[in-house]
């Protein structure tokens, strides 16, 4: 299952995105990793990708299940 994901900074600054699939709490840091895929010159890519947060720079996490693909 894929999620959507958003967090807010404390800084003010949010971020949002999708096609999140793992989640990784360590000691401060939160790993949130995923996989897109595209289309580039009629082929189809798979684009991973990894953002790592540390846990006292966040005010909220947002995690909400994408609806599954038929």
């Amino acid at each position: 299952m894929k999620y959507y994901y958003e967090y807010k900074l404390k800084n003010g600054a949010k971020v949002g995105g999708h096609n999140l699939e793992n989640i990784c709490f360590e000691d401060n840091t939160i790993i949130l990793e995923g996989t897109n895929n595209m289309e580039v010159n009629h082929q189809k890519r798979s684009l991973h990708w990894q953002d790592i947060l540390n846990s006292k720079e966040i005010e909220y996490l947002k995690i909400e299940p994408m609806e599954e693909e038929q």
